[in-house]
């Protein structure tokens, strides 16, 4: 870097660290969780843009510029979730492969040289490089899979290089970097339940790419880096090519990271599964290396990655298993009711297991601060909501009173979305879905907007809410006859809970979900509030704007404000039932 002198180098490393670690600390207790791991992914960001600034060597500047690039594609996919902006990744790559290092030769195993013409190289490169960001994003659909596959990876890979006879004065920066930046912001990437994000997987998957093909230039060989990291995602690899190859055969192709699915289904924990995935594509990544370096560091590269896997797996069990992962976070509780501290990715894969595996029914409830309220005195309701395979908080004051009470989760999933959410899985892999409730057409008309949406939707049935309780076994029937998979119900709260209880086997579905007047907003009977409404927490407000009737409901707010408060200072009267 500045002046091309190690020591140099090391002062503005542990500068830039010292600085990202100061945020950090000082931004935690003012900021929520999702804008405080938001902050993270600039500050790491910014920290790789500012590294890039301060190296002398132009390929090292296009290679942390091509990374931040990358970063900043990965957020506008965020915002604009409804474009495909993928492609910009390969042209990404084709800027790094005309202006900086590019695969220009390959080395066999006996010493011979294959010279690419500059076309060539050029179109490798640029695919070498546009595919990577893509292929973690693939990966990072798996909650905490992409962060502990890249951490693993990264440090093996540095290892190499650092301990490597060539000169690799280039890459080993990049190495170094990179480790410092995976320690210093390890809860980003060491958390078994929270994706990277397209920002992170768009940064860290050009600079993997780039670090591979660093020192061509310099006179390296692809062949020593390439086989590294083509080792590592073996697994991965071959998996998302299985399924992309079956997907010309087969109108459901297999998911995936089938490897992770199938611990999932032999009852592993997802800790567990995503640990053994990492170790296995681990284990081929040192097999695939020794086959370049030789088998006596072969050995040396197991004892290396013991040694990481027993830090790793330390640090979490301290961190998560002891402390603010343990049971109470895991899933806290409100009056009675416990909430799923998980992530949306994570909620989502529990209905695939459900779905691939179990096959046994299952209720989805999504309450808000009004139904929690309504835990307290409804004996009932509570014992439903205790017994529901997913409990999801849906209301922006459930989330806060969860909050105030010392046990925040980490994401607020809205019914709506996670309704749509499992529209788009059912599409995926043809499983068929039956709506039940709301005034007479609205069922119709959400049906008509998510098949606009999930063109191959499979739509079981529909039915309005307003039917005779004599019906009942009819509808049920009906349901079952249509082989549904997913269920949802829009009677409103407690009503539909009460109908799934009782009714819910009887249709014969694997996943049952009250959806309340979700069914109002997907069919554009209403409309959801904007993006600025529902950061403010407002939604609700805007709901009520909508359907003025909703004020009489909402005077109960107070009350569980009140009651709120009684909890956070240990003063409310509220006793559970050890008999439920």
């Amino acid at each position: 870097m500045i002046g091309g002198t190690n020591g140099t180098t090391v002062i503005m490393i542990v500068m830039v660290a010292l600085i990202c670690v100061m945020i950090q600390k000082f931004f935690k207790k003012y900021l929520e969780r999702d804008q405080y791991y938001y902050l993270k992914d600039i500050t790491l960001i910014g920290a790789w843009a500012l590294c890039g600034i301060w190296m002398p060597d132009g390929s090292l500047r296009i290679t942390v510029a091509a990374g931040v690039a990358s970063a900043c594609v990965g957020f506008c996919q965020r915002v604009m979730r409804a474009k495909n902006l993928r492609l910009i990744y390969f042209m990404i790559g084709f800027v790094f492969s005309v202006f900086g290092p590019r695969i220009a030769f390959v080395e066999y195993s006996g010493g011979q040289y294959y010279y690419l013409s500059y076309f060539a190289s050029v179109a490798i490169s640029t695919i070498w490089v546009g595919i990577f960001p893509i292929f973690f994003q693939e990966i990072d659909e798996i909650p905490g899979l992409c962060g502990l596959l890249l951490t693993v990876s990264w440090t093996m890979i540095s290892v190499v290089i650092l301990t490597s006879s060539q000169s690799l004065r280039n890459a080993s920066q990049i190495c170094v970097i990179g480790l410092v930046m995976l320690i210093v912001f390890w809860e980003r990437h060491i958390y078994a339940y929270r994706r990277l994000t397209e920002p992170l997987t768009g940064l860290w998957g050009t600079l993997f790419a780039g670090l591979s093909i660093l020192g061509v230039s310099k006179g390296i060989t692809f062949y020593t880096l390439s086989l590294l990291p083509l080792g590592f995602f073996a697994l991965p690899i071959t998996e998302a090519s299985m399924g992309v190859v079956s997907a010309f055969f087969s109108s459901r192709p297999p998911a995936n990271l089938m490897l992770y699915r199938k611990l999932i289904t032999k009852g592993y924990s997802h800790p567990v599964a995503i640990h053994i995935v990492v170790a296995v594509c681990a284990l081929l990544g040192c097999i695939v290396s020794a086959m370049q370096i030789g088998f006596p560091d072969f050995f040396y590269l197991i004892s290396v990655l013991i040694v990481l896997f027993g830090v790793i797996w330390a640090g979490y069990t301290f961190k998560y298993q002891r402390g603010r992962m343990n049971d109470e976070c895991r899933r806290p509780h409100l009056w009675g009711i416990t909430v799923d501290n998980i992530s949306l990715n994570y909620a989502l894969s529990r209905v695939q297991h459900w779905m691939n595996s179990e096959r046994a029914p299952h209720i989805v409830v999504t309450p808000d601060a009004l139904a929690a309220l309504r835990s307290r005195t409804d004996k009932r309701y509570r014992k439903i909501v205790r017994s529901a395979g997913l409990v999801l908080p849906d209301g922006a004051g459930l989330a806060a009173a969860l909050k105030i009470n010392g046990t925040p989760v980490q994401e607020r999933i809205p019914g709506v979305e996670f309704t749509e959410h499992l529209c788009r899985l059912a599409e995926q892999n043809g499983w068929k879905v039956w709506f039940l409730g709301g005034e007479p057409g609205v069922a119709e008309k959400a049906v008509k907007k998510l098949t606009e949406k999930f063109p191959r939707l499979i739509v079981a049935g529909t039915r309005d809410g307003f039917f005779k309780s004599e019906e009942t076994d009819a509808i049920c029937d009906a349901i079952k006859a249509a082989g549904t998979d997913f269920l949802f119900v829009g009677l409103g709260v407690p009503k539909q809970e009460y109908w799934l209880d009782e009714c819910f086997e009887q249709t014969g579905a694997v996943v049952g979900m009250g959806i309340g007047g979700s069914m109002d907003v997907i069919s554009g009977n209403l409309k959801r509030a904007p993006k600025i409404w529902q950061s403010l927490c407002l939604e609700w407000l805007y709901r009520v704007i909508q359907e003025p009737w909703r004020w009489r409901r909402l005077s109960k707010l107070p009350l569980f404000v009140w009651h709120v408060l009684l909890t956070r200072l240990h003063i409310d009267g509220y006793k559970d039932d050890p008999a439920e």
